[in-house]
This record gives C-alpha cells, sequence and structure tokens, in this order.
C-alpha cells in the first residue's frame, strides 16, 4: 500500500467515483463527495495512512457527504414553496423622510442601517465596512430596528404586530 498521500490519491480516487457512482450517485455528485473526503483525509493524512485500509475510510466519508448533500437538496426543495410565498409579500416603500428617521440613531446604528438596507452588504461585509466584528454588527443593526420599529410602521402603513 502506497504510504504518501499523492500515490494513494491517484491509486483510489477513480474506485472511489465509481463506487459513489454504483450506489446511484449522479457523476457530478460523486466527483464532489469524493473530492470533499480527500481533503479530509489530506488534513488527516498523518492518522489515516496508518489504517489497514484507508481507501475504506475515504469512501466512508465520501457517502456520507453525499448523503448529507442530498438531505441538504430535499430540506432546500421542501423550503422553497414556503419562501415563495413569503415572497409574494411586497417590500415597503422607504418613507422621504427616512434621512430625519436615521439622524436621531447613534452613529453606529445609523452606519449599520445604512451599508446593511441601503447599500445591500451582507452582514459580513458591512461590519468590514465599519471594522467591527459580525456580532457587533448584528448587535448595532438590531438596536435601530428596535429603535426604529414603532414610528416605521406606521409611516409605511404596516400594522405594528405585539411582540
Amino acid at each position: 500500500m502506497v504510504r504518501n498521500f499523492d500515490g494513494f490519491f491517484k491509486e483510489t480516487y477513480a474506485d472511489t467515483v465509481n463506487g459513489l457512482r454504483r450506489d446511484g450517485i449522479g457523476r457530478d455528485d460523486a466527483h464532489d463527495a469524493a473530492q470533499e473526503a480527500y481533503v479530509r483525509a489530506y488534513a488527516r493524512w498523518w492518522r489515516i495512512s496508518h489504517y489497514r485500509e484507508p481507501a475504506a475510510w475515504v469512501r466512508r466519508v465520501a457517502v456520507n457527504v453525499a448523503r448529507d448533500g442530498r438531505r441538504r437538496a430535499v430540506v432546500r426543495e421542501n423550503a422553497l414553496p414556503r419562501l415563495a410565498v413569503s415572497a409574494v409579500v411586497a417590500e415597503p416603500e422607504i418613507p422621504d423622510d427616512f434621512e430625519d428617521v436615521l439622524k436621531d440613531l447613534p452613529t453606529r446604528q445609523r452606519c449599520a442601517v445604512d451599508l446593511y438596507y441601503r447599500s445591500g452588504f451582507s452582514t459580513d461585509e458591512a461590519a468590514e465596512q465599519m471594522g467591527i466584528s459580525p456580532g457587533a454588527f448584528r448587535f448595532h443593526l438590531s438596536r435601530a430596528r428596535k429603535s426604529l420599529a414603532p414610528g416605521m410602521a406606521e409611516r409605511v402603513g404596516l400594522e405594528r404586530v405585539a411582540p
């Protein structure tokens, strides 16, 4: 048995993919699962190389990766109808006096609202722009939402839902 990873990979990759294909996994998914399994094996090669059958370990990991991928796909497919229903709800318009409302917020909260809602940054991107952690950014955004919630619901014509 080859004990260096490169030789091991070259000897066993095709068999791993073919085994996944025989299990009914599609071509691309089989390659993806096998690649992920070999990445994990490479990270642990110092230990796995001493196994009697390291290829069996890789095969088991590849099967688990493929199974988890199928499970995520089912969850995603089941969630799509629910998401489509919620997407039909029209987004309220931002009122013209939004600037006046924002000026009452503390600087970090105002910046968080501006980056997230107006500029369209994700929380991680906006946190990076502000030079703070994503958790701190979410904290400032949450505080801003709580401050704005009572007045904004009335301004955009939404009924306020009691917490």
